[in-house]
């Protein structure tokens, strides 16, 4: 019986070559083939295969997951591969180079056979590329290990870190979109090929010559996980906090039959704890309707239970974190780029001002509908590497994809922010698409986000009854095309972040390429239209099916310095607020936060759904009796903790190995990566040059900043409270 993996690795490690060479010889073709789909060079390929054996044999003892040997190799040898694109090709030198006195050693006729042997050869394996190209990236990915790497279907699942079941799946749709004779063609071509027969000699004796990487015996504990069990906590806390931090949302199903509608789960860390997870409404989140459904309200299962990516391979964790660099384009758009060794995966995200609170008078949802069809000026949304979401103050556009990819995320990105025209298609899905949100929100009664749009109509505007549903249905399509030129892509407000392995400096110079064209001016988003002096206490109805409690309170904005000491007080305001058994009885959902932000004012505040025939002065009473302990600098023991982590989580960076030890069950590696992107690309677009000096002062909250705060901002005169009931049946 063959050794596995980790035993061989072991008798490597002990000082045996020979195990290394059983090792070469099980995956060089296919460490050869995937070279190939990447530069498309045989020759070239295997000068890669034979560099990526090498690395591996001086950093094995570094590989702490010996199970995940095959992956490994997948990471470095597309490494080696960018690196090789990314340097000038070597010139191949024609036969019409060759001397005369070179040409005059063969016959004349043996000189025509070869040389119509080697066009023949080349056509075929150009051939061969042109069909590949025709597929899929995963599909194409998965036919050039199976047929040039002479793997098994079972072989390339590890490889790639994917199930069997996928590779099958992909391989049966790949040969479905081939003609027979093309499938042939590529199993002759791609089979027929052989690797060099000294390739393993050569390797082995560089082998002998290579010390190999001792393992680091230590390293640093970053100080927020130093913790020990105290870090339970700070996990829920940051989870119920930010409102992307630690929170894994599926943007995209990659193996559903039909396209998802609505994405609308959410969990949040909740390590340890008996503490339930939370479920939000993402109302705002860009999705495609089923084909399958006539009404576009099914919702894939796949949404509510994360499965492992099957798009991307297993992301092998480094003890670095990712590099953090700045710049901004010619024309004012900020980037933010973290960049991640050894990763092939890409995440792109546009954040623009228009939010659920900025929309104008009796536009309640138009930034939703404007983020959609944003997204579809594109072309139909590819829902395997598209996504969108609008936030109370911002809406995000995003690409997800890889090394392979990213140039063609970039072009969308482009795309999404030219302004290019909007279709009545892409209208009429963006209803069905809304509608079918609120019909599942308010099924669930997760009205949060809701609500933020229903605050804004009535304390900005003056609004007494919202039209969710109907206002969705009215808006016109020349209206929202006008609506977006005049409000969306904002001079100095647009930042893009960017998280994966493509190289800083390729990655500036492409953004300016692609994106440093597209024309920013000076834009003002729609403005109050009530005056400052609002009642204290409105109520409202609406046209959902739901009872909605809103608290808000102004508090200033992140340069000031009661800014963290508030931040820290909604944490711990919602954190009791959740754990609260009365609560528990007469509400669905609750939130507090800080992001409710408009352009004249930052408010903290609570909102819950209620239950039917709850008692709304019960909730009203219970609410301000869990926030009267934090006035009380004795009760507010955690802040010290509490505010060394948000120092942290501001400043630096988790190396990866560090932060993919936090992933929840069941969710996929390379989705918390892709969230990282997302929570740092929110946290840059909302405190931009800010950051640094906010870091310092989450630093130095202490128990009596959070009760002073308290004491001063959350206090019934400041208090301004909203109830949105049902509209009576027409």
């Amino acid at each position: 019986m063959d050794k596995d993996d980790v035993q061989l690795i072991q008798s490597v490690l002990s000082g045996d070559d020979e195990a290394f060479g059983i090792l070469v010889q099980k995956y060089q073709k296919s460490v050869h083939a995937l070279a190939w789909r990447k530069i498309g060079d045989f020759h070239y390929a295997e000068e890669i295969t034979q560099d990526t054996f090498l690395q591996a044999y001086e950093k094995l003892p570094t590989l702490k997951n010996r199970d995940q040997f095959a992956g490994w190799l997948y990471v470095i040898t597309n490494n080696l591969c960018t690196d090789w694109l990314r340097k000038k090709k070597p010139v191949m030198q024609s036969l019409g180079d060759a001397s005369v006195k070179a040409i005059d050693k063969l016959t004349y006729e043996r000189y025509i056979l070869e040389q119509r042997e080697t066009a023949a050869t080349e056509r075929r394996h150009e051939i061969v590329k042109q069909l590949l190209e025709k597929l899929p990236e995963s599909e194409r990915t998965v036919v050039t290990l199976y047929y040039l790497g002479e793997m098994t279907t079972k072989e390339i699942g590890k490889f790639l870190g994917v199930s069997v079941n996928t590779i099958t799946s992909r391989l049966q749709r790949a040969r479905e979109r081939l003609q027979t004779s093309d499938e042939h063609l590529i199993n002759e071509t791609l089979g027929g090929w052989q690797l060099s027969g000294n390739l393993l000699e050569n390797i082995m004796r560089q082998v002998a010559d290579i010390k190999p990487v001792s393992p680091p015996t230590g390293k640093p504990v970053l100080p927020w996980m130093a913790l020990g069990t105290a870090t339970v906590l700070v996990l829920l806390l940051l989870g119920v906090s930010h409102q992307y931090l630690a929170r894994f949302q599926r943007p995209y199903s990659f193996e559903a039959q039909s396209e998802p509608t609505i994405e609308i789960i959410e969990t949040v860390v909740v390590l340890e704890t008996d503490a339930k997870p939370d479920m939000r409404n993402q109302i705002g989140q860009a999705a495609v309707p089923g084909k399958n459904s006539s009404t576009g309200s099914q919702v894939s299962e796949e949404v509510l239970v994360p499965t492992a990516s099957e798009d991307f391979p297993n992301l092998l964790t480094s003890n670095t974190a990712p590099k953090v660099t700045r710049f901004t384009l010619s024309n004012g758009i900020r980037v933010v780029n973290l960049h991640v060794e050894n990763s092939t995966d890409v995440g792109i995200f546009s954040y623009l001002p228009l939010g659920l609170v900025t929309d104008g008078k009796a536009k309640a949802q138009w930034s939703h509908l404007v983020n959609y069809l944003t997204l579809q000026t594109a072309g139909p949304i590819d829902y395997k590497t598209s996504n969108a979401e609008t936030m109370a103050d911002n809406m995000r556009l995003d690409f997800m994809g890889n090394t392979d990819t990213w140039t063609q995320g970039l072009a969308l990105h482009a795309k999404w922010l030219a302004g290019l025209p909007f279709s009545a298609e892409s209208l009429a899905d963006a209803r069905l698409n809304v509608l079918s949100q609120i019909d599942y929100i308010e099924a669930n009664l997760v009205t949060h986000k809701l609500a933020q749009i229903g605050w804004n109509q009535v304390c900005r505007h003056g609004e007494t009854d919202i039209a969710m549903r109907k206002g969705i249905q009215s808006a016109q399509l020349s209206e929202l095309q006008e609506y977006r030129d005049q409000h969306l892509v904002q001079a100095d407000r647009v930042l893009l972040c960017v998280i994966g392995g493509v190289d800083p400096e390729t990655l500036k110079e492409t953004m300016e390429t692609q994106l440093g064209t597209i024309n920013l001016t000076e834009k003002t988003l729609p403005r109050s239209t009530v005056p400052p002096k609002i009642a204290k206490d409105q109520n409202a109805t609406w046209d959902i099916n739901v009872t909605h409690y809103m608290e808000t309170y102004p508090i200033p904005n992140p340069e000031n310095g009661d800014y963290p000491a508030l931040y820290i007080a909604s944490l711990l305001w919602r954190l009791a607020c959740t754990q609260d058994a009365q609560l528990k009885e007469l509400i669905g959902y609750i939130h507090c936060g800080v992001d409710l932000v408009t352009p004249e004012q930052v408010y903290l505040y609570v909102s819950a759904s209620l239950k039917p025939g709850a008692d709304i002065e019960k909730v009203k009473q219970r609410i301000g009796q869990l926030l009267n302990p934090l006035k009380q600098p004795a009760n507010n023991t955690q802040v010290p903790m509490i505010a060394q982590s948000l120092s942290m989580e501001l400043s630096v960076l988790p190396d990866m190995k560090t932060f993919m030890q936090q992933k929840p069950k069941n969710v996929p590696e390379n989705l918390m990566f892709l969230q990282l992107g997302v929570s740092w690309g929110t946290i840059e677009y909302q405190y931009g040059d800010n950051l640094s000096q906010l870091a310092s002062a989450f630093a130095d909250v202490s128990a009596a900043d959070v009760a002073s705060v308290a004491n001063r901002y959350l206090t019934e005169d400041h208090r301004m409270t909203l109830l949105l009931t049902p509209r009576a049946s027409e």
